[in-house]
C-alpha cells in the first residue's frame, strides 16, 4: 500500500541568515546546471567489448572519481569524459563523444576498490581546468526528500540525463547481481531507495540532494519493480575514502591535458607574426570541427652535429624517409590529424595524415599541399604560403555531418 501526502506544506523560517549555498537556485535545472560539469561518462574495457557507465568528480586536487565497481570491476584502467559545452549547454549526443574519442577522453587507473558496496575510484590523468569537485552530504538523506540523479544510459543516444525522484527509504541491503554471464557479484551496503527510473549505463552517477550534494552513487533499478531503484549511500562512499589506498594519494603533477587550440610552432621563423597569426585562427576553427592540424618548422633537423653532417649528405630518398619518420612521430605526440614539418637545415619538407582521417580527404590533398608550400618558398614567399596551404586543407576536408 502506498501513500501520498496531499496536505499543505507549511514552511518555518528562521531568524537566522541562511548559509550562501541555501540562497542558490535549488530546482531540478538550478542543481542540474551546477552539478553537470562534474559528472563524467565511463569506458572499461572488457574481454568481449567495452562496457559504459558513470561517474562523479569527487576531489579536484588528487583528480578522484567515483564509480561502481561493477563499472570497471577488476580492469586496472579506465577511461572517462567530462561534458563539452557548447552555448552554455552540456554537449549531450554520444556520437560526438565517440568521433573524438582519441581527443577527449581521459586516462585513468583504478585506485580503489570496494567490492561489497559496489563502489570504485578512479584517479584521472588530468581534469579540466573550470571543473569543481562535487561536494559530500554530511550524512544519509530522509524519506521523502527530493533527489536528483545524473546518468548516461546506454540506451539513450545523450549522455548526462537528468532524473528527480524522491527517497523512499534508506537501509541496509544484501543482494546479489549477475554482472556478466557465469559472473554473480554478492553485494552488502547501505542504500538509498529512491522511486528514480534508472537504466543500465547510469550506474556509477551521482545522487544529489537540493544543494546539489552527493548523497548517493546509483546502483541499479529493480528487475521486477516500478519505481525502485537502489543508490549506495554516502556513508559507504567516506568508508572507502577513509581507507589507506585512498587517503595515501598525493595531489601529484597532473597529466598534462590535450591540447585546446591547436598552433603553428615556427622554430625556423620562417613566417611573419602576422601570418602565424592568421594561420592560427583559421586552424582553430577547424579545430572547433574537430580537425586537428599540426605545423612545424625547425632551423635544424637535429642538435646532433654528427649526425645532422650526414643527413646534409644522405641521398633524397634516405633524407625523405627521416623527414617522414619525424613528422609522424610529431603528429603522434600532438595527437593531431594532420602534420605539416618544415626543416630549413637541410631543407626538406613533409606532409601527412593519419590512417583515420585520410578518407576524409580529397586524394590528391597531400600533393596539392607540398606544391603549395614548396612554391611560395621558393618564390620567397612563406607568408602567402602558410595561408594557401591552410586553405587547401580547409577546402579539401570533408567535415562530418
Amino acid at each position: 500500500m502506498s501513500l501520498r501526502l496531499l496536505g499543505p506544506l507549511v514552511a518555518v523560517v528562521l531568524a537566522i541568515p541562511a548559509p550562501a549555498f541555501a540562497q542558490e537556485k535549488t530546482d531540478g535545472a538550478g542543481v542540474y546546471k551546477k552539478a553537470v560539469p562534474s559528472v563524467v561518462w565511463v569506458h572499461s574495457k572488457r574481454s568481449n567489448g567495452l562496457a559504459t557507465g558513470s561517474g562523479s568528480l569527487i576531489d579536484k586536487d588528487r583528480r578522484l572519481v567515483l564509480t561502481n565497481y561493477h563499472v570497471v570491476q577488476d580492469n586496472p584502467s579506465a577511461a572517462v569524459f567530462f561534458p563539452q559545452f557548447r552555448d552554455g549547454h552540456p554537449i549531450a549526443e554520444k556520437e560526438y563523444y565517440k568521433d573524438r574519442a582519441k581527443r577527449l577522453g581521459v586516462a585513468g587507473k583504478v585506485i580503489a576498490l570496494d567490492k561489497k558496496a559496489d563502489l570504485a575510484i578512479i584517479q584521472v590523468e588530468h581534469v579540466p581546468e573550470k571543473t569543481e569537485a562535487l561536494p559530500l552530504a554530511a550524512g544519509s538523506p530522509e524519506p521523502g526528500a527530493n533527489v536528483h540523479s545524473i546518468g548516461s544510459a546506454g540506451k539513450s543516444d545523450a549522455l548526462f540525463g537528468y532524473v528527480k525522484g524522491s527517497v523512499r527509504q534508506v537501509y541496509k541491503k544484501d543482494w546479489r547481481a549477475e554482472l556478466e554471464p557465469r559472473k554473480v557479484a554478492h553485494f552488502e551496503a547501505k542504500v538509498i531507495e529512491t522511486d528514480s527510473p534508472t537504466n543500465p549505463g547510469d550506474s556509477g552517477g551521482p545522487l544529489l540532494n537540493d544543494k546539489g550534494e552527493l548523497v548517493g552513487v546509483t546502483q541499479g533499478g529493480a528487475v521486477n519493480a516500478q519505481l525502485v531503484s537502489t543508490f549506495i549511500d554516502i556513508s559507504e562512499v567516506k568508508q572507502l575514502l577513509n581507507t589507506s589506498a585512498v587517503k595515501g594519494v598525493k595531489a601529484d603533477k597532473p597529466a598534462k591535458p590535450a591540447r585546446t587550440t591547436p598552433t603553428v610552432s615556427d622554430g625556423a621563423k620562417l613566417f611573419s607574426d602576422d601570418a602565424v597569426k592568421a594561420a592560427n585562427a583559421a586552424l582553430a576553427e577547424l579545430f572547433k570541427k574537430e580537425l586537428d592540424v599540426m605545423i612545424e618548422t625547425h632551423k635544424t633537423a637535429t642538435s646532433d652535429e654528427k649526425k645532422l653532417d650526414e643527413l646534409r649528405k644522405a641521398k633524397p630518398a634516405d633524407r625523405t624517409a627521416f623527414v617522414r619518420d619525424w613528422t609522424r612521430e610529431r603528429i603522434r605526440k600532438a595527437d593531431a590529424d594532420v602534420g605539416i614539418l618544415i626543416c630549413d637545415d637541410p631543407k626538406s619538407l613533409y606532409v601527412d595524415i593519419t590512417p583515420e582521417m585520410r578518407g576524409r580527404f580529397a586524394d590528391d590533398t597531400v600533393k596539392k599541399v607540398v606544391d603549395t608550400l614548396t612554391d611560395g618558398l621558393r618564390a620567397k614567399k612563406p607568408d602567402d604560403a602558410l595561408a594557401a596551404a591552410v586553405k587547401v586543407i580547409r577546402e579539401s576536408w570533408k567535415e562530418k555531418k
